[in-house]
């Protein structure tokens, strides 16, 4: 299945509007992005036999000070992620050591200040 090209437009007056790149005469407006896929979903239909079978590669175009925002952001995120997998890790070995002792997990919960239910799944889950 092939990738097609969406690029995301912002109107001055804060409409987006949504085309595919070499498919003519067909776009998506909206007062929201998802709006906006939405309906090129829905032009796209008068086009091709099945919309939702496209898959898209989107291009919002943002101003770069905006772009370089949302890139820090992302970045950021992706390193919590592996930031929370390591707490998640310490947690589970802090938890089995605290098990191993006869603590109770009401007990192993409040001194790893997590709740019940990260408790259970840190319990069910093997080492990885």
């Amino acid at each position: 299945m092939a990738d097609h090209k969406v690029v995301y437009r912002r109107r001055p007056k804060g409409e987006w509007v949504a085309s595919v790149e070499g498919v003519r005469r067909c776009q998506g407006r909206g007062r929201t992005l998802r709006l906006a896929r939405q309906q090129l979903r829905i032009a796209l239909a008068r086009v091709v036999e099945d919309p939702y079978q496209m898959d898209f590669v989107e291009d919002v175009r943002l101003p770069p000070p905006a772009r370089q925002l949302i890139l820090r952001h992302w970045a950021a995120r992706r390193r919590l992620g592996k930031e929370q997998a390591r707490a998640d890790e310490a947690a589970r070995a802090a938890l089995h050591a605290l098990l191993g002792l006869d603590v109770s997990v009401k007990d192993a919960g409040d001194l790893l200040g997590l709740p019940p239910l990260k408790l259970q799944k840190l319990r069910a889950r093997k080492r990885a």
